[in-house]
């Protein structure tokens, strides 16, 4: 385990493989554990695995409201520790805010944009409603929240077990704030900014998320992946083809 300090918080991650680097983000609650199946990938690619602040095995912030800007710090501070001038950012769910936002702070750090089932803003109706439902769940039921969000990532009952565990590290105020930050994430204009390579990945069952993808079209040339009987939960469950995506995309823009 590896630790560097943003703000006297200490933010831990995982430093393992050799190759193109690439940082995995979490949503909120979930930490590193997300990204169990992509350690494969280490046999080819550096992988960075954060627990942003107040997650798994990083410290709470003391500093109040932590907002999307804030996380896209934590990320800079972890390549500065690093020694690396450019990386890859794989962003899954809301990470994928965190992932954009980091882009457009810093974007000459970055040599492309992984993102599945992203969003530039919640728009849909029930997204907006899943939002607020993680809210509530996060800050008065975070065990049975953290029971749902492993028993939907994984099927294997090990694999769950480790999720929830590693869920229930997260402070429930650190949690909660995650999801408000990213319901009120407005990255649309920002968009045409964003001059790096992207892949866009979204399950065909998750239609209410999949309805982001069209701004993306809007303003940048991105390559975008609809996984057919897919819904959501792409990394964890449908993680052979995701990796095979990651792979071939890092490898075609690694001379970014």
């Amino acid at each position: 385990m590896h630790y560097t300090t943003v703000n006297d918080n200490n933010i831990a991650y995982e430093d393992i493989g050799k190759g193109e680097t690439v940082i995995f983000i979490h949503p909120p609650g979930m930490g590193r554990m997300t990204f169990e199946l992509q350690r494969l990938l280490a046999n080819d690619l550096r992988l960075i695995l954060p627990d942003l602040s107040g997650h798994g095995d990083s410290r709470k912030s003391t500093h109040g409201y932590t907002g999307i800007s804030d996380y896209a710090d934590e990320i800079e501070s972890i390549r500065k520790s690093m020694g690396v001038e450019k990386v890859f950012l794989f962003g899954y769910s809301a990470g994928g805010t965190v992932a954009q936002e980091y882009a457009f702070k810093y974007l000459d750090h970055v040599k492309g944009i992984m993102l599945s089932g992203a969003y530039p803003k919640v728009e849909t109706e029930m997204f907006k409603a899943e939002h607020y439902i993680g809210i509530f769940l996060a800050g008065h039921f975070p065990k049975f929240l953290a029971k749902m969000l492993a028993g939907s990532h994984f099927q294997s009952h090990i694999f769950q077990k480790k999720l929830y565990q590693h869920i229930l590290k997260a402070d429930n105020q650190n949690w909660a704030d995650f999801y408000r930050a990213s319901l009120a994430f407005s990255f649309e204009e920002k968009l045409l900014k964003l001059n790096v390579p992207m892949l866009l990945l979204y399950g065909c069952k998750s239609d209410y998320i999949n309805h982001h993808v069209k701004y993306y079209k809007k303003y940048i040339d991105t390559e975008v992946h609809m996984i057919p009987k897919a819904s959501h939960q792409l990394p964890t469950r449908h993680s052979d083809l995701i990796n095979a995506y990651i792979l071939e995309f890092v490898n075609r823009h690694a001379d970014q």
